[in-house]
């Protein structure tokens, strides 16, 4: 089995807390694994290419100075389409 990078470990972790029976519902461990595993590599892929997109966009020279100010954007965007999703009732209290 793959190890999770720590966008797959923070999905399952916010899905263990905040999405049980969403969880539930990916079926066996086995099949959970799995959607942890393609989740992991999407979003490392989409924070990639939306961090390079991202650093296109400004001049040539500010471009190493704005590198780690761009990827943290493009995570926080990507992670708010595919692991921040919503809650489920009766979760919104636990915390992470």
């Amino acid at each position: 089995m793959t190890q999770l990078s720590r966008h797959g470990r923070t999905a399952r972790e916010f899905w263990e807390t905040y999405r049980p029976q969403a969880l539930e519902e990916l079926g066996s461990p086995q099949q959970q694994a799995e959607f942890f595993q393609a989740l992991d590599l999407r979003v490392t892929e989409r924070i990639g290419r939306l961090a390079s997109e991202l650093l296109q966009g400004l001049p040539v020279e500010e471009r190493g100075a704005a590198r780690r100010a761009t990827k943290s954007q493009a995570q926080e965007l990507v992670y708010a389409e595919e692991i921040w999703l919503e809650k489920e009732p009766g979760t919104e209290h636990r915390e992470m």
